[in-house]
C-alpha cells in the first residue's frame, strides 16, 4: 500500500519532471544528499592527510640526504688528511733512510783515515828505531831527534784518540737513529693489523678522560651495551659505541695512529633516539676497573 501510495504521489510531469513529490520523499534524498557531501569532505581531509604526510615524509627523506652528503664530504675530508700525513711520514723515513746512510758513509770515511794515521804511527815508531839504532856516539843529537820523535808521535797519538772519540760518537748516533727507525717501523707493522689496531684503540679510550663520561652514565642508568668496530680507511681510528637500555646512545673514536694530532679520543655522535641509527649487537663491554674489553 505504502508502494502504490508513493506511485500514485509521484507522477511523470508534462516535461517528463516528477511532480507531485511527498515531503517524507524530499526529506529523504535531501539526507542521502547531504551524506554524500559529507562523505566528499571526508574523503577531502583523507587525501589532505595522506598529502601532508607524504610532504613531511619527503622533506625528512631530503634533510636525511642533506646530512648523509655532508658526512661523506666529512669522510672524505679526513681521508685526504690520512693521506696527506701517511705521504708527510714516508717522506720523513726517507729522510732518515739518508740521513743513516750518510752518516754511515761518514763512519767508513773515518775508519779509513784512522787506519791512515795508524799506518803514519807505525811508519813513525820505525823511524824513532832507526834514529836510535844512529844514535851511537851522536847522543845530543840523538835526544833532540828522540824528543822530536816523541812529540810527533803524542801528537799523532792524541788526533787518534779525539778521532776514535769521534767515530764513537758516530756509531752511537747510527745505534741511535736505527733503534728508533727499528721502534717506529714495529708500531707501524703491529697498527697495520686491524686486531692490533682495533686494541689499541680500546686502550687509548681506557686511558683517555672520555671514560669517566661513560663510567657516569653507566652509574645512572646501568651497564651499557658496547660495540667495538673499526672504521673503513688505511689507518682507520677505533669507534666505540655505547648503549644504555636501549634508548641513550654515544659514539667514541680512539685513533692510536703514530703522528695523529689530539684529540685523539673525542665524541663522534650522541643521541635519545635509537630509532634512525643502525644499531649492531655488542662484543664488547665494561670489564675490571671500568676498562671496555672485548667479549660479552
Amino acid at each position: 500500500m505504502e508502494q502504490e501510495r508513493r506511485e500514485a504521489a509521484v507522477k511523470p510531469g508534462p516535461d517528463g519532471g516528477e511532480e507531485g513529490l511527498g515531503v517524507g520523499d524530499l526529506k529523504a534524498r535531501l539526507g542521502i544528499k547531504n551524506n554524500h557531501i559529507r562523505e566528499l569532505y571526508d574523503r577531502l581531509a583523507e587525501a589532505e592527510l595522506v598529502a601532508e604526510e607524504s610532504r613531511v615524509v619527503r622533506e625528512t627523506a631530503e634533510r636525511r640526504m642533506e646530512d648523509l652528503k655532508e658526512q661523506r664530504d666529512r669522510l672524505g675530508e679526513r681521508v685526504r688528511g690520512f693521506e696527506d700525513e701517511e705521504r708527510r711520514r714516508r717522506r720523513h723515513r726517507d729522510d732518515r733512510e739518508r740521513q743513516v746512510t750518510r752518516t754511515a758513509r761518514e763512519l767508513e770515511r773515518r775508519d779509513a783515515e784512522i787506519s791512515r794515521l795508524e799506518q803514519l804511527l807505525a811508519v813513525r815508531d820505525h823511524e824513532l828505531e832507526s834514529l836510535e839504532r844512529e844514535a851511537g856516539d851522536q847522543t845530543s843529537r840523538k835526544d833532540r831527534a828522540l824528543e822530536d820523535a816523541l812529540r810527533r808521535v803524542e801528537g799523532l797519538e792524541g788526533d787518534l784518540e779525539e778521532r776514535e772519540t769521534e767515530a764513537a760518537d758516530l756509531r752511537a748516533t747510527i745505534d741511535g737513529l736505527r733503534g728508533e727507525l727499528e721502534e717506529e717501523y714495529e708500531r707501524q707493522r703491529r697498527l697495520a693489523e686491524p686486531a692490533n689496531r682495533l686494541r689499541a684503540g680500546m686502550d687509548l679510550f681506557n686511558e683517555s678522560q672520555q671514560i669517566r663520561a661513560v663510567h657516569s652514565l653507566s652509574r645512572d642508568l646501568g651497564q651499557p651495551e658496547v660495540h667495538v668496530v673499526l672504521e673503513e680507511g688505511a689507518e682507520p681510528p677505533a669507534v666505540l659505541t655505547f648503549t644504555w637500555q636501549g634508548i641513550t646512545w654515544q659514539t667514541y673514536a680512539a685513533d692510536p695512529g703514530i703522528a695523529v694530532e689530539e684529540p685523539r679520543v673525542y665524541l663522534k655522535s650522541a643521541g635519545e633516539d635509537l630509532s634512525g641509527v643502525d644499531r649492531k649487537p655488542p662484543n664488547a663491554r665494561l670489564g675490571p676497573g671500568g676498562r671496555v674489553v672485548l667479549g660479552l
